[in-house]
């Protein structure tokens, strides 16, 4: 029995200084494979199974990254099966810096949320981590290379019958400014206070209010 154990990157700040904690009896293959940072917390286990050394933040797997679809469960008691919940479409925005202004876009007609402000991004795809669906998106969508930041929060909203689950990050430019957009119509770069006022997309409320509130950039030191 070969185990490819994968440790990952902090879904906070980035580092690749991540713990892992598994629960429950190890096998015995499992166990003689496993690397250091894997720490075997048996039957006794209550915590989150992931756990960053360098920023302290602990995390379920299963809660950051791509979601995969659950399976249907079965009702032995009364014989029937039941179709869990869609799982929740996850996407990432960025709220890219630059000195003392933020940028901010407006949804093209045509696409959904139209007219709305948001934070650039977009989904999260299989394998990717967070930080590199956002990366990969900012290339795609504005043109741009980008240092992906610290965690800023997380809104929630819907997608058809699905939760959409938004994480946003302190981003920064490497490079050229954006020209323009592919899925948005405006461009704005606005001082902090300039966000108030906006008609924003629903699950980037949150994330506006913790930037009003004082939340300031964080990135992780070269």
């Amino acid at each position: 029995m070969t185990i490819h154990w994968v440790r990952g990157t902090c879904p906070r700040c980035g580092s690749d200084q991540v713990l892992h904690h598994v629960i429950g009896m190890p096998v015995l293959e499992a166990y003689e494979s496993s690397p250091p940072w894997v720490l075997w917390e048996g039957c006794t286990g209550l915590g989150p199974e992931r756990e960053c050394a360098e920023c302290g933040h602990a995390w379920q797997p299963a809660d950051v990254g791509f979601a995969e679809e659950p399976e249907a469960w079965y009702d032995a008691r009364n014989d029937e099966e039941h179709p869990d919940d869609p799982a929740p479409l996850r996407v990432v925005g960025a709220v890219i810096v630059r000195g003392e202004q933020i940028l901010v876009a407006r949804r093209a007609a045509g696409r959904s949320a139209a007219g709305l402000w948001e934070f650039p991004g977009g989904k999260v795809e299989p394998e990717e981590s967070p930080q590199q669906a956002l990366a990969r998106e900012l290339r795609e969508e504005l043109g741009a290379e980008v240092e992906i930041g610290w965690l800023i929060g997380r809104g929630e909203g819907t997608a058809g019958d699905r939760a959409l689950h938004l994480d946003c990050y302190w981003t920064r430019l490497l490079g050229a400014e954006p020209a323009g957009s592919t899925d948005h119509d405006r461009l704005e770069w606005v001082a902090r206070t300039d966000l108030r006022g906006r008609d924003w997309a629903g699950p980037d409320v949150p994330i506006v209010e913790t930037i009003l509130d004082g939340a300031v950039p964080r990135f992780r030191a070269r």
